[in-house]
């Protein structure tokens, strides 16, 4: 591991932890085993650290090519949401395991620090808005595939359950807050889902 992926994964763990503004650079220092100058070196203030931490712990395991998914069914698409959200949780769990703090750090503590990013970052409400569009589109393709191959009924209306499904997904996530079982909750999302597509068949 590189010094900047030891920053953004030891400052990722102490914003879970602590929250934005319980975090400081003398936390960072201690965390790191490294000096102030040497964290200014690859960040010039506390904010820009913040911010790329967001972007690579928030963001970029959140987004997705939609290319990718453009051809799959609603079967194939909520196979690759379910990895998609394992893969978000074993990053978390990876995470919350390097600092440490496996006993106070759970699902609950990275759903807190998304809504703290969400009220104080305008530029990550915009990235993450363009996300749920990705989700919303995915499973419009996902509809449409089906109904051309009779896996669901012709009489589908492809927006409404669409908008049901990423609704659904959204919900059974953030219902994670109240479970420190990360894989219950894909477990629950897998079930939620597929009973949903059942009712389209």
């Amino acid at each position: 591991m590189n010094t900047e992926e030891l920053i953004l994964k030891k400052t990722f763990g102490l914003l879970l932890l602590k929250g934005f503004d319980a975090t400081s650079i003398t936390d960072i220092q201690a965390a790191t085993g490294l000096s102030r100058g040497l964290l200014y070196h690859y960040f010039k203030n506390k904010e820009e650290l913040f911010i790329q931490v967001t972007e690579k712990f928030f963001v970029q395991i959140f987004d997705f090519d939609i290319r990718k998914t453009k051809d799959y069914t609603v079967t194939e698409f909520i196979r690759f949401m379910c990895d998609r959200f394992s893969k978000i949780n074993k990053t978390i769990s990876d995470i919350i395991e390097e600092t440490g703090s496996i006993k106070d750090i759970s699902v609950l503590n990275y759903h807190f620090l998304f809504y703290q990013v969400m009220q104080r970052d305008a530029i990550f409400r915009n990235n993450y808005r363009v996300t749920t569009e990705k989700e919303r589109t995915g499973w419009e393709f996902a509809l449409g595939n089906s109904i051309e191959r009779s896996e669901i009924r012709q009489n589908v209306d492809i927006n409404i359950s669409a908008n049901q499904l990423f609704t659904l997904t959204d919900g059974v996530w953030f219902q994670g807050i109240f479970s420190p079982d990360g894989q219950g909750i894909i477990r629950n999302l897998e079930n939620a889902l597929l009973h949903y597509v059942a009712l389209l068949k």
